[in-house]
């Protein structure tokens, strides 16, 4: 036995290192392992995984519930309500009772319900969140047994039951699919397909390796394996290492925030006690003079104090964080923490999404373009009057994640909409002993009646006809990645001697992808016209590899996959504006709030939403930040002024500033007004090559457009870096003036000629 030197903090344990001197946090098997190595874990025996349960401890996420000491103090032990307190005690002392005795129960009044409220919040977040089950895990040898989910540890190989359950852990799929509904942590209901994790020799990393890890709390719907054999996984995380956990975590210890509204409030008080010090100076000096009693005179000069700042503020503000609270419970939000309600007006940027957001949550199939002779023909509307042989056609009925759960197809709300309009057919495939067996989908053309003597007979046994295709199996899937903007399959055609592979992403990520020679010359004309009418365009290419075994596909690395593509053409989606979304941001502009549109979208695409939304003014010109690397040095960033002529035929002028002259101009001697627009690409050089630059773009952009998670996070901190917060600066002006207006008119037979002068610079400045 080992001892190991430990503190848990904010729920999590971290261990000394003799090495490095320093605590680490402890990790589940997440880190530093290759894909392979997780096919390696046979399961641990009893007292091997009672070792580490007394590392890890119990598989359980406990959320604590405060007293009810804990929250009143909390709540009351506030600036506000202690000088109630003392407020409450002088109008005892001057014997008002009932005016006393009013504000007492509303204070009590506002604390109690928000303990309630708050009490209740606590434990409805404790009970979603506690859950606990049976699990079956690997003993080693082909043993299994079956024991509490509160005992998994890192490293047991569990099973995962073919009717489904909820997750307990985070775990990798070793074999087999399942399809998973992950909206408990993503909010979308959208299913998923999870796959056996590759035996590669790559570093798991789990974002990267999302569609193999199951998370916990999410459900799975439906799993799918070959024959009998048992669907297995190995747990990576327990407790509050998940996913799930480092939910719970982010509610209960959220990251301190130094609001502005608190920070001032605290201004607040102390310049009204201030002025209140100065009124009780006058006050005794006044009575005094008159030879009033020395304990009137403390009562009197005490109660002046009272009324500097409002007797009902602080129950006014709990009722209001109480009347909020039942907003937010009746619309299933859960408020852990109320103060910060009070804050939530210090909000003045927005950034939207623009799929689903500003958008509706569907697409609507507009047509495709395909490439014939090296060209993009002219649009398509009917999809089905495409060649069944048309490699374009073959890609939007493979190239997808969907499934078929109680005869419904689902998944992607993009992919059901490509896949409805090939009006293909999408059935579970059969397990064959062939060299390429797999679990997977198959997807076949229609069925065509066909008449014979005028009459109908559906074309079941007959043959078909020349340009019908047999059925397309999908072997693998590679499912999408927005870092990659991407997603790829490996299909095989009955009776054919060759793999196809067919690419889905964005049209610049397949360009990139495809061999220089198969994309046709109007390709940037074409793209421009659609994604300037606001249209979602993709793109698809294709590749035939020689067939080869289902287990050296399975080992295939995607970057050998997706390469040396054929570009075989474009489906346009469109995507209509929500009917709300340009009076919602009418009214946030209205409110002097910042709108930013940050979306993996095309440029052109966003541009187009932004203008039609409003997000971009009418009288606003774009300009589009844009980066061109050389061979040595810091890459050369451009910057084009896109000026339209609005009154004639909407003609644009394009004028191209560099990067030293747009900054040094820095928005004061330009005769227009302007904002900027970049994609991810554009921002990531600029914030590794000019971060001195950085402040400028994001104060004036309002369109990022192919952004990656982590790009969309570099923003958002930036932004917060900038300072932004709401208009309660103008408030904290008239919270203080206006008192401080009121003491210096009372006062001003004491002091005539230094208050009258004061009074006529302070209105002057006004």
């Amino acid at each position: 036995m080992r001892e190991l030197r430990a503190v848990w903090c904010k729920k999590l344990c971290y261990v000394w290192d003799d090495q490095r001197k320093e605590f680490v946090k402890l990790a589940g098997l997440d880190r530093g392992r290759k894909c392979f190595e997780y096919h390696r874990f046979k399961g641990y025996s009893a007292y091997e995984q009672s070792l580490r349960l007394a590392i890890y401890g119990k598989n359980e996420i406990h959320v604590p519930v405060n007293s009810i000491l804990t929250i009143l103090v909390l709540e009351a032990l506030t600036p506000f309500y202690i000088f109630q307190v003392f407020s409450i005690m002088v109008w005892f002392a001057e014997r008002y009772y009932y005016y006393t005795i009013a504000i007492l129960l509303m204070s009590l009044f506002g604390i109690t319900s928000s303990i309630v409220q708050t009490r209740k919040n606590q434990r409805s977040l404790r009970e979603s969140m506690h859950s606990a089950g049976a699990v079956i895990v690997c003993r080693g040898n082909g043993r299994y047994e079956e024991i509490s989910s509160s005992y998994l540890v890192p490293g047991d190989v569990i099973e995962i039951p073919r009717n489904g359950c909820t997750m307990q852990c985070d775990a990798v799929l070793l074999n087999g699919n399942c399809i998973v509904n992950e909206s408990m942590l993503t909010g979308e209901s959208v299913p998923v397909t999870k796959n056996p994790m590759p035996k590669t020799n790559v570093t798991y990393d789990v974002k990267e390796d999302s569609f193999h890890t199951l998370f916990c709390g999410t459900r799975i719907i439906q799993t799918r394996s070959q024959g009998s054999d048992r669907i297995l996984a190995v747990v990576l995380r327990t407790g509050f290492l998940t996913s799930k956990g480092e939910l719970v975590r982010s509610i209960l210890y959220p990251p301190p925030s130094d609001f502005k509204f608190d920070r001032d409030s605290y201004k607040f008080i102390v310049i009204l006690a201030v002025i209140a010090l100065l009124g009780c100076v006058y006050t005794v000096i006044s009575k005094s003079e008159r030879s009033i009693a020395v304990a009137d005179i403390v009562i009197k000069a005490l109660g002046l104090i009272t009324i500097v700042i409002p007797p009902a503020l602080p129950a006014a503000m709990t009722l209001g964080k109480l009347y909020a609270l039942n907003r937010l419970k009746r619309q299933q939000i859960f408020c852990m923490n109320s103060r910060v309600i009070n804050v939530s007006g210090s909000i003045d940027c927005v950034c939207f999404d623009k799929t689903g957001t500003l958008t509706e949550d569907g697409l609507d199939m507009w047509g495709v373009v395909p490439v014939d002779n090296d060209k993009l023909k002219e649009p398509i509307k009917d999809i089905t009057s495409l060649p069944k042989s048309s490699p374009l056609l073959k890609g939007m009925a493979t190239c997808h994640s969907l499934t078929i759960i109680n005869d419904e197809l689902l998944g992607d709300p993009l992919d059901v909409k490509v896949f409805e309009a090939t009006g293909w057919i999408i059935e579970e495939a059969s397990i064959n002993n062939n060299c390429n067996s797999s679990i997977s989908n198959i997807v076949k053309p229609p069925i065509i009646p066909r008449k014979v003597n005028s009459i109908t007979i559906n074309n079941l046994n007959g043959s078909r006809g020349k340009d019908d295709q047999s059925q397309i199996e999908i072997i693998r899937q590679y499912q999408f990645s927005s870092t990659l903007q991407r997603m790829s399959v490996v299909t095989k055609t009955d009776n054919s001697s060759y793999l196809e592979i067919f690419c889905k992403g964005s049209p610049e990520m397949i360009v990139s992808l495809s061999n220089p020679q198969s994309v046709p010359h109007n390709m940037q004309d074409k793209l421009k016209e659609f994604t300037e009418k606001g249209y979602r365009v993709i793109a698809v290419g294709t590749r035939i590899i020689e067939e080869i075994c289902n287990e050296e596909i399975q080992k295939m690395e995607r970057t050998a996959v997706e390469s040396n593509l054929e570009f075989v053409g474009l489906i346009i989606l469109e995507n209509r504006i929500k009917p709300e979304t340009s009076d919602v941001i009418k009214v946030l502009k209205g409110a002097k709030i910042k709108t930013v549109m940050i979306t993996g979208d095309n440029i052109q695409t966003a541009l187009s939403v932004a203008k039609e939304c409003g997000i971009i003014g009418k009288n606003e010109n774009v300009i589009n930040v844009t980066v061109e690397p050389i061979e040595s040095g810091k890459p050369i960033v451009s910057f084009d002024v896109i000026k339209t002529n609005r009154n004639v035929n909407k003609e644009k002028q394009i004028q191209t500033y560099s990067c030293d002259e747009i900054m040094m101009e820095n928005g004061n001697n330009f005769n227009f007004r302007y904002c900027y627009a970049m994609t991810g690409t554009t921002w990531a050089i600029i914030k590794e090559c000019y971060p001195d630059k950085v402040a400028e773009l994001v104060e004036k952009g309002v369109v990022f457009a192919r952004m990656s998670g982590q790009q969309k996070q570099q923003l958002i901190q930036e932004l917060k870096t900038l300072g932004y917060y709401a208009g309660e600066s103008l408030i904290f002006f008239l919270f203080l003036f206006l008192p401080l207006l009121f003491i210096l008119i009372c006062t001003i037979p004491l002091f005539p000629c230094i208050w009258v002068s004061g009074i006529e610079k302070g209105l002057a400045y006004i």
